[in-house]
């Protein structure tokens, strides 16, 4: 398979990776970076390939409004997210879309505007290598596969959908693995399976809900609920004052909060808290005291048996 994608308005193409279709276990994932600042385009890329397999996260912005041109050849299925925001928004969030598609050879083109601060992740799968990762007669994706059968362009869900956290966390433990050879490898194919399963689960839940479309003010609002969480974790508002501080019913932000990030505020806070308490203990080297002070545990003991609950080792041994 053949991925290319350039700037209309420019000469060069940004990337051009062709990549054989076939699914070879044993094959080592080759890992590339890139910084391109070409005329209007800033952007810093992120790729992992290998046999049947091709991985893009970038981040992008532009100075004017640009054209992405974007061409796949060859049997396809691709795992894609976008996520976009104002520049200059004090949210560190933004929206956000995802779906799985099957794409025989496509050619496309995407306006992009300037002030946005685009992060695109996508998985490119060959077809023999999505079926190895997930079995043809699987009940996840029976119709998908129906579609595929046909060799005409289809996506999983009719419409986007909204990137959870889980997602978004998977794609962020893909991307920042620092894991090497074959581990790597094992590592790279179980996110991307971890991934569309997540993508499967919210659109069968989706099929069961047809009222669960958010206004932009709901989201906003459930944005800045995160946010605040995030930045709190030491000394977090109750549900009823996180609530009155995003000016929505305590009732109302725990039904959207679960429904839009697919988790309930307290689990949300306390992976949260975990997620800060490691980083803690191994890239800051502080102590076990000091990460339960962070991450707003009264005593050391409770943060230990949190931590133990949700890692399956103690913050000691994970220090070892």
């Amino acid at each position: 398979m053949l991925v290319k994608s350039k700037i209309v308005e420019l000469e060069d193409w940004l990337f051009e990776e062709e990549i054989p279709d076939g699914y070879v276990p044993e094959k080592p994932l080759v890992e590339n970076k890139t910084i391109i600042e070409m005329g209007p385009v800033h952007m810093e890329n992120f790729q992992l390939s290998t046999s049947g397999l091709f991985i893009l996260h970038s981040k992008m912005n532009f100075d004017r409004p640009v054209q992405i041109l974007t061409e796949i050849e060859g049997e396809t299925i691709t795992s894609q997210f976008i996520f976009f925001k104002p520049k200059d928004a004090k949210m560190p969030y933004g929206m956000s879309r995802h779906n799985i598609r099957y794409i025989p050879s496509v050619r496309t083109t995407h306006q992009v505007e300037p002030g946005i601060e685009y992060i695109y992740f996508i998985a490119v799968i060959s077809k023999e290598y999505y079926l190895n990762l997930i079995k043809r007669d699987s009940l996840l994706h029976q119709q998908f596969v129906h579609e595929i059968e046909k060799g005409q362009y289809a996506s999983f869900s009719e419409e986007d959908l909204v990137a959870t956290y889980e997602m978004q966390h998977t794609i962020s433990e893909l991307i920042e693995s620092k894991k090497k050879g074959e581990i790597r490898r094992l590592h790279t194919e179980s996110r991307i399976v971890e991934l569309l399963m997540y993508q499967f689960e919210q659109y069968n839940e989706q099929k069961g809900n047809t009222g669960s479309l958010f206004h932009e003010e709901d989201i906003q609002r459930l944005e800045m609920a995160r946010h605040i969480l995030e930045q709190r974790i030491a000394n977090p508002p109750t549900q009823k004052e996180l609530a009155a501080e995003v000016l929505t019913s305590e009732s109302k932000l725990r039904k959207d909060f679960k429904e839009y990030f697919s988790v309930t505020i307290h689990d949300y806070l306390t992976r949260v808290r975990m997620e800060k308490a490691k980083n803690y203990l191994l890239a800051d080297k502080k102590t076990v005291y000091e990460v339960a002070l962070l991450t707003g545990y009264g005593h050391q003991n409770n943060f230990s048996s949190a931590f133990k609950k949700y890692f399956g080792i103690s913050p000691g041994e994970l220090k070892m």
